[in-house]
């Protein structure tokens, strides 16, 4: 893969070189690490060498205030933190948090304007969520298998053919973030207007060529298709793209479908009146920063929100046939436009 050139990417920061920057600190650290205090509790959807990663980091600038991460399903980490409204215990919900969310978490989180807000080209519109990721949606296609059935996997309206019968792997919109964003993709480009008849008879046909193959993890789509299970399955372009570049995956091909895609912000809140709001601030200015967002792309092939870094290792928007979704409407109709998909999973799959 081609690394990626940045205008303010210090090499140091790959993975673990911690001590190169101590003397040139970047702006969003704070000039007197006291005022953060000793703690700063993460409710997170982030998995060990995730946290590992935000530590790194952060325990470079403010080494004396320690992270207690708090780990669970981002619909669960909610839940306890409305039961903890009263009394909060978590400081920040870390990662889960999607611009598709429109204002369902708005009431256990406190609006804060990162200071670097200036660079991110992603913003909430209310001021809640601080949004430090990018996500495209993609195919994973297994390359031996496709080359079997004698076809070209190029487009969403592929994945009808025939010879796909049962051969398709999709998570399930109404439990994984994969899902869903691989749900209203479809309704965004499948149609003429978002969720048109047009895209829902696509997506009745598609519910049918999967004859009932559907998970529940987002994971095991890629993992599924990697193993020669499934020939083509659907899910996201940095998720694929880390299979092939650092898993060494080399039997798959990443896809991206040609009817058109939507690009999802996600990220991170403040918990309203958390107890550590000094260090929830600091760690929010952190996420939305050229060097954290370097990290994770080094790591994991993720897209950042930081317009300061230039990828030539992926498509541009116009490339990829990016479309502008109404992310405001779109959470306003989220529930109902799940219960609908259940119907028709329900009577065709």
């Amino acid at each position: 893969m081609k690394r990626i050139l940045t205008i303010l990417l210090i090499a140091a920061l790959a993975f673990g070189c911690c001590t190169a920057l101590a003397e040139d600190k970047p702006d969003w650290v704070r000039e007197d690490p006291s005022v953060l205090g000793d703690t700063l509790v993460l409710y997170s959807t982030y998995d060990d060498p995730q946290q590992k990663l935000v530590e790194g980091l952060w325990y470079q600038y403010y080494p004396d205030c320690k992270i207690e991460w708090v780990s669970d399903s981002v619909g669960k980490l909610i839940a306890r933190a409305r039961g903890e409204i009263s009394n909060p215990y978590a400081d920040v919900i870390w990662g889960g948090l999607f611009e598709t969310d429109g204002t369902m978490y708005q009431d256990v989180l406190q609006q804060y304007t990162p200071s670097n807000a200036d660079q991110l080209s992603a913003l909430d519109p209310y001021g809640y969520y601080s949004f430090f990721d990018i996500q495209y949606i993609c195919l994973v296609v297994n390359e031996d298998l496709e080359k079997e059935l004698g076809i070209e996997i190029k487009s969403y309206e592929d994945l009808l053919k025939p010879e796909l019968k049962g051969r398709i792997i999709l998570a399930d919109p109404g439990v994984t973030s994969s899902g869903y964003h691989q749900f209203f993709n479809m309704l965004a480009v499948m149609g003429d207007e978002l969720g048109d008849d047009k895209a829902w008879d696509y997506i009745d046909k598609l519910i049918e060529n999967t004859d009932g193959v559907i998970t529940t993890s987002s994971s095991q789509v890629f993992k599924d298709v990697i193993a020669g299970e499934y020939v083509v399955g659907l899910s996201y372009e940095n998720i694929v793209e880390m299979q092939i570049e650092k898993n060494g995956a080399d039997n798959i091909r990443l896809v991206y479908p040609t009817e058109g895609n939507t690009g999802t912000a996600s990220g991170a809140g403040m918990v309203k009146d958390c107890q550590h709001r000094e260090a929830a601030a600091a760690i929010l200015d952190m996420a939305g920063s050229v060097e954290y967002q370097m990290i994770r792309l080094e790591d994991s092939c993720s897209r950042g929100t930081n317009a300061n870094i230039v990828y030539d290792a992926f498509p541009a928007d116009s490339e990829i046939g990016a479309v502008t979704v109404d992310y405001e409407e779109l959470g306003k109709q989220k529930e109902a436009l799940l219960e609908k998909w259940a119907e028709h999973w329900d009577e065709l799959a």
